[in-house]
């Protein structure tokens, strides 16, 4: 192909019309303008940081457990390269500055030998970032910056596919050490009897002697041009030639830098479709987004403590509306109307949660369905400041943001923004009179067929399943003193009288105090009795529970349990011993026979081990001493048992026989999401002691439970089921059995 100044391909040599699918013709069929010039600012950082490396090591091998190796152009070599002079550092970073020359000039970045076929690689990579720096840095650089405000006039940068044509994979396959020499000899065919050249140890990718061997598909580059006049002292200041620092640089580059603005993506759903933060969301842009989000739920905490617990007084008329023209309750969507002040706390804080991931230069991805609303109330409100922005130079300063003039195309990319960070728009169906109904009933056919799930304000709390939940975080000092401050008249009629009434009471006496270890193996063998299949290694498990149970509950060392009960031998389990059951896991108590099962609520589980464990108590008293068992092993008669087990097994069983669905699904989920019974009190606002009289056991209130929903991060119908006796266990697990290493009942 011959080479002319107006081709952008003009580097190819004749050789390259052997190669199949060279990118050639416009430049821009691979690069557009803008991504052109991210490139080539990409190129010129990285041959910056380059350099400063060569200065910086020399000669000296390179460390990558070395402190502050890994901001280092150097780390992002092969291994391989570890061992390079400071020549060769010089040239790795000199093929950088080709690169962006080449782009410079208006000519296509086509790698010369296999150290730039690297750094365009690099160079590729490092391009989305470069969306981070603003756009006078990026006019410096001489990338044309899109003008003007209209998004759909702009793409945001594409570095893949097109872009990845310039990468010749064939092309370390010409260079002079690869090319067989020529041979005047003919093999039997006819054909040339030199054979292919041995690629060395790792291939010619990772061979640093041939990294600036030229290929032969291009030209070669003008050996006499030299370094750039400032290489030798990178670090100079003032920055070189109008770049920036080497410190800029490198934060740009993102060298070193282990942070991931996507961490809360947790699935391969999300991730293909993440690409760098700085192409999608500019540090402008995401300013812009926090003072938005700021002024959002600055009117929601306005609206809390104005409202309370009331029902919002929503106009009947349009019309009217004007005066809640600020009103953030006014934003929601009607069927929140009536939410409680603690849910429309929660709904401030979902506003709050995705400004600070905004402030840590996290992507906002909304955790649940009341964030994805949060974004949506956010967008809209960053769109009305863009227009004051545009419209008031003055209002600028007001809000500590730039004028809006500087404010150009890629800092206004709503719908890519509603693209990436949302995973669908379904909550907006409240907002629309034809599929409100629809959004309100997750068991309606239509929801159903889309998958659009819960969609009410009640289940708006709880986490998508493929994204990471947040932890939760304790309300600021500035939060508490709010709501202390707040009229207590407007909050939830009984929350304000329960600070000073009394508890109420358990259901049993909770004096009993016991023994060690006695509730958390009774929680053991009742979780066991709710799972879904009773199978072999579930029954061994229970059997060897129940055995603990039976034990913790007479604490006493004159009972053991398999002193009592005649062992089968067929029952026992490698690694476990003899079980108490039978082969069909069955236990003869005082008036009945029991067998182990499984597949009950955990109600039903508590009222079924309390009885189990009622009627064996009672087969051992009746039978302490005088079993089978004793008169075989024959010896002194057992000791007698102490007369005060009459009155105090009684009592431990009607403390364990008490309904803690509900206070151990609270006790779990606390647990879980490490939060304390104060702040799970703040959040629902309710008094400290009437929750932890909650995870205690005594009787709770409903309407005061559900106040607890948000906080949780659970919907409301799972607080609901736990006081009907149903346990989650999608929130609250049930204990799994041993593997079955213990092997199979003989």
């Amino acid at each position: 192909m011959a080479g002319t100044t107006d081709d952008p391909f003009g580097a190819y040599t004749e050789e390259a019309e052997f190669f199949d699918e060279l990118p050639h013709g416009d430049l821009d069929e691979y690069l557009r303008p803008f991504e052109a010039g991210l490139l080539m600012a990409a190129g010129r950082m990285l041959a910056v940081c380059a350099y400063r490396d060569a200065a910086h090591y020399s000669d000296r091998p390179f460390d990558r457990g070395e402190k502050d190796a890994a901001a280092t152009v150097l780390n992002l070599l092969p291994e391989t390269c570890d061992d390079q002079g400071h020549t060769f550092r010089r040239d790795v970073a000199h093929a950088f500055w080709d690169l962006a020359d080449d782009l410079a000039a208006g000519q296509a970045p086509l790698p010369r030998c296999q150290a730039e076929s690297w750094a365009l690689t690099v160079m590729l990579d490092a391009a989305p970032r470069m969306c981070a720096a603003n756009d006078e840095e990026l006019t410096a650089l001489g990338v044309p910056v899109p003008s003007g405000t209209n998004e759909s006039s702009y793409r945001t940068p594409y570095f893949e596919e097109e872009a990845l044509a310039f990468v010749i994979e064939d092309a370390k396959n010409t260079i002079p050490e690869a090319t067989p020499p020529a041979s005047t000899e003919k093999d039997a065919d006819g054909a040339d009897g030199a054979g292919a050249v041995a690629e060395p140890d790792g291939g010619w990718d990772d061979a640093p002697a041939y990294w600036f061997s030229p290929y032969s598909i291009t030209r070669p580059r003008d050996v006499e041009r030299g370094h750039p006049d400032w290489a030798d002292t990178p670090d100079q200041s003032p920055s070189p030639s109008g770049l920036p620092s080497t410190d800029r640089a490198v934060h740009l580059l993102g060298l070193g830098d282990d942070f991931d603005p996507w961490q809360a993506a947790d699935s391969d759903v999300l991730r293909p479709r993440l690409r760098t933060m700085a192409d999608i969301l500019t540090p402008l842009a995401a300013r812009l987004l926090t003072v938005a989000a700021e002024m959002v739920a600055e009117r929601g905490w306005h609206d809390l403590l104005a409202h309370g617990d009331r029902v919002f007084a929503r106009p009947d008329d349009e019309d009217d509306a004007w005066e809640l023209e600020e009103s953030f309750l006014l934003q929601l969507p009607p069927l929140c109307d009536g939410q409680s002040a603690a849910w429309r706390l929660a709904m401030v804080r979902a506003v709050q949660n995705l400004a600070d991931d905004l402030r840590s230069g996290r992507a906002p991805l909304p955790t649940c369905t009341a964030e994805e609303l949060a974004f949506h109330l956010i967008l809209s409100e960053a769109q009305a400041v863009l227009e004051y922005l545009d419209d008031n130079d003055g209002y600028a300063q007001t809000v500590g943001l730039p004028t809006g003039d500087r404010f150009t195309v890629r800092h206004r990319t709503f719908d890519h923004w509603r693209e990436a960070f949302l995973q669908d728009e379904d909550v907006l169906f409240h907002y629309d009179q034809a599929l409100a109904t629809i959004a309100a009933d997750p068991d309606h056919p239509a929801s159903q067929q889309a998958g659009t799930g819960d969609l009410r304000p009640r289940a708006w709390f709880a986490p998508f399943g493929n994204i990471r939940p947040r932890a939760p975080r304790p309300l600021t000092d500035q939060d508490r003193a709010r709501l202390a401050d707040a009229d207590p008249d407007i909050f939830f009629d009984s929350t304000p009288a329960l600070a000073e009434a009394p508890l109420p009471s358990a259901e049993a006496d909770t004096s009993t105090v016991l023994p060690d270890g006695l509730r958390d193996e009774f929680e053991h063998f009742t979780g066991l009795a709710q799972r879904r299949f009773f199978d072999e290694p579930c029954a061994i498990a229970m059997a060897a529970s129940l055995d603990r149970l039976l034990t913790l509950l007479f604490d006493t060392d004159t009972v053991v349990p398999f002193h009592i009960w005649p062992l089968n031998p067929r029952a026992s389990a490698v690694k476990t011993g003899l079980l108490l059951v039978d082969p069909d896991f069955c236990l003869q108590g005082y008036t009945r026979t029991w067998r182990l099962s499984a597949d009950r609520t955990d109600r039903e589980a508590r009222q079924w081990a309390v009885a189990l464990l009622e009627d064996c108590a009672k087969y051992i008293l009746a039978n302490h001493g005088h079993t089978a068992m004793d008169r075989l092993r024959g010896g002194p008669p057992a000791p007698p048992l102490d007369p005060q087990l009459y009155d105090v097994l009684p009592a431990r069983l009607r403390e364990l026989a008490r309904d803690l669905t509900a206070a151990g699904l609270l006790r779990h989920r606390n647990r879980h999401l490490g939060m304390s019974g104060a702040q799970l009190a703040e959040e629902a606002i309710l008094p400290e002691p009437l929750v932890t009289a909650w995870l205690d056991g005594t009787p709770v209130t409903p309407s005061q439970l559900l106040r607890c929903a948000p906080a949780l991060q659970l919907s409301e119908d799972v607080l609901l089921e736990a006081l009907d006796g149903k346990r989650d266990t999608a929130y609250w697990p049930l204990p799994d059995p041993p593997p079955d290493q213990q092997g199979h009942p003989e």
